[in-house]
């Protein structure tokens, strides 16, 4: 019984000892196209590393002077702060609208909320307790 798959490599079953019912045996040439493309990807990858040019010295290696280095901080948070916003992604006007009502509601109901709480402490210790 012979089957092929989508590789084109040629799948035999062949009966084993009483242990095993079938053991999958793989033609020869198949296997050796698996290794002969294993050794194709690693020239080109060992080609890849003899043509990468050389990188240049970053600022990070150099020492600068002292007084100097809260200046380059403060412009490097910057320069990273402006990439983070790049990344975001902003909202669009009517979702925008939306959540800021939720917000000023939201506010609006723990205010009233906090206002009633204190008015009962308030006519609790006036009356009751005075």
């Amino acid at each position: 019984m012979a089957k092929n798959d989508n590789k084109g490599t040629v799948v035999r079953r062949v009966k084993a000892s009483s242990a095993d019912s079938s053991v999958t045996k793989t033609d020869e040439p198949a296997a050796t196209k698996r290794t002969a493309a294993k050794k194709k990807t690693a020239k080109t990858a060992s080609q890849a590393v003899k043509t990468a040019k050389p990188t240049k010295t970053t600022r990070k290696n150099e020492k600068s002077f002292f007084l100097f280095r809260p200046i380059f901080a403060i412009g490097r948070y910057f320069r990273n702060s402006w990439r983070e916003l790049r990344q975001v992604r902003w909202t669009n006007r009517r979702s925008t609208w939306a959540l800021t009502l939720a917000v000023i509601l939201f506010c609006l109901f723990f205010a009233g909320l906090i206002m009633l709480v204190d008015w009962i402490f308030d006519w609790t210790i006036k009356e009751v307790i005075l």
